[in-house]
């Protein structure tokens, strides 16, 4: 009988214990969710900024921007939403000098962008939305989704990679809008 008493007690008191700790957890995790961001979070989201004035400088025939943004080093890699895998960095300015000969003007810009970041490297993703017209055709309108990978170099955060694609559901492309 003494062994019954002790269970139950010892099982109202795993439960008022969980009762009592459940506010409070259900708070630290709403707290992690608005948590501010960090100073990393931060410099990625600057340097995604900086990478899309620097991809309308290039559509205006001003690579150099684009250049600083970028890493140089071999591992870079590109998947533009025109297609094509471009590894390398002569690969990646390549295609990128192709895209602003192609399409001479318009302008790209992200939104909806979220940021992870890590000790050296860190990512956003976003929407890019935007209009580009080809040498021989009228404005084209766009909304595409876009991962962007940053690694830290030398103090400061290069885009490693750039992929976008056009495979939108009707709800992403109106919330881009």
């Amino acid at each position: 009988m003494d062994f019954l008493r002790w269970r139950n007690l010892l099982s109202v008191v795993i439960v008022g214990t969980s009762i009592g700790l459940a506010p409070p957890l259900t708070q630290t995790s709403r707290g992690q969710s608005q948590a501010p961001q960090t100073a990393a979070e931060k410099d990625i989201q600057a340097a995604t900024v900086l990478f899309y004035a620097a991809f309308n400088s290039a559509l205006h025939g001003d690579l150099n921007p684009l250049t600083a943004v970028w890493s140089h080093r071999p591992d870079v890699t590109n998947l533009s939403a025109a297609g094509g895998h471009a590894i390398g960095w002569n690969e990646v300015h390549a295609g990128f000098l192709n895209m602003s000969r192609l399409y001479p003007g318009g302008r790209i810009e992200q939104r909806n962008m979220s940021v992870v970041a890590g000790k050296d490297m860190g990512y956003s993703v976003c929407t890019e939305t935007g209009q580009l017209r080809s040498s021989e055709g009228p404005m084209v309108t766009f909304n595409q989704r876009a991962t962007n990978i940053f690694r830290l170099e030398g103090g400061t955060w290069k885009l490693i990679h750039h992929h976008a694609d056009s495979n939108l559901n009707s709800s992403e492309a109106s919330a881009s809008r």
